[in-house]
């Protein structure tokens, strides 16, 4: 009986002292940490914060330990997947500062950049934290298997992946200063340029006719742009008299809404071997 109640009281021994050095292991005072908050954040392109500020997204660090009685600096390293420094997004700095006496870093801000291309792959980058001002204090949480060391960025695009051939149809609703019709749209990806057919001027005896406009984007891939066009002869009308349409000022379209707007034009007729001014016509067309 003796040396059961021997084991027994070994037993219980070995027991609470596990416990104590379970206690022991995240003991704060003697284990510090800092750590992303966040593992995983997606931001759109055109991300904006709520205060109208420019700095960016905010990401925070955070400390686990005892009161921190002086500043710390935590460096960090940015590795790209596909997502470009500059052209995707930007940063101030690669560091993050902890304020003596404060467990929340300062923010550490990433500004996406809205571009006006499309960007069919997924752009994406990581934030890892490489070294700590104060050697005594570990990356990550937890003494084995640190976790929150890196944070993942997604950013998305906020363009549509329709190309201008979406003009290409033969239901473009026109709306102008002289009335509405239901127009078709040509468009020649070779040259860049949209071929308008039918009602444009609001006048019968022209009812069929043409305008043919160069489209140019705000830059190369983007999806908004201008239209303009030169001096375009608009032939006969039933009666035989001849128009032309001279540009009085440029159209702006928008592939993702699918629209063509303010487009202004003025309608000529010759007369005595002279181009007339007769009236204006200021447009918009849509899907």
């Amino acid at each position: 009986m003796r040396f059961i109640k021997i084991i027994a009281c070994f037993v219980c021994a070995t027991f609470f002292l596990g416990c104590e050095q379970d206690i022991d292991t995240y003991d704060f005072t003697k284990y510090k940490f800092v750590s992303f908050i966040d593992q995983d954040v997606t931001l759109a392109e055109n991300y904006a914060t709520t205060d109208g500020k420019e700095a960016g997204y905010p990401i925070y660090l955070q400390y686990d330990g005892s009161t921190l009685d002086e500043d710390i600096t935590v460096n960090l390293k940015i590795t790209e997947i596909v997502a470009k420094k500059g052209v995707d997004y930007s940063v101030e700095s690669e560091s993050v500062l902890f304020k003596a006496g404060s467990i929340l870093s300062e923010p550490f801000y990433l500004k996406p950049i809205d571009n006006l291309t499309t960007n069919l792959e997924e752009r994406s980058l990581i934030i890892e934290i490489v070294s700590v001002s104060n050697p005594k204090i570990s990356i990550g949480v937890g003494i084995v298997n640190q976790s929150n060391k890196e944070i993942d960025i997604e950013i998305q695009d906020n363009e549509c992946s329709d190309e201008l051939d979406i003009f290409n149809s033969t239901s473009l609703a026109l709306t102008s200063n002289q009335g509405s019709a239901t127009v078709t749209g040509i468009f020649d990806s070779g040259a860049s340029t949209l071929r308008l057919e039918g009602d444009l001027v609001a006048y019968g005896p022209l009812a069929n006719t043409s305008l043919e406009v160069d489209l140019t984007p705000v830059e190369a891939g983007a999806k908004i742009g201008s239209l303009s066009f030169e001096d375009y002869y608009a032939g006969k009308d039933t009666d035989g008299w001849e128009y032309t349409y001279k540009m009085e000022s440029e159209g702006e379209y928008d592939v993702c809404s699918g629209s063509i707007r303010g487009i202004a034009f003025g309608v000529y007729y010759l007369s005595g071997g002279s181009w007339v001014y007769w009236y204006s016509v200021d447009a918009d067309i849509s899907l």
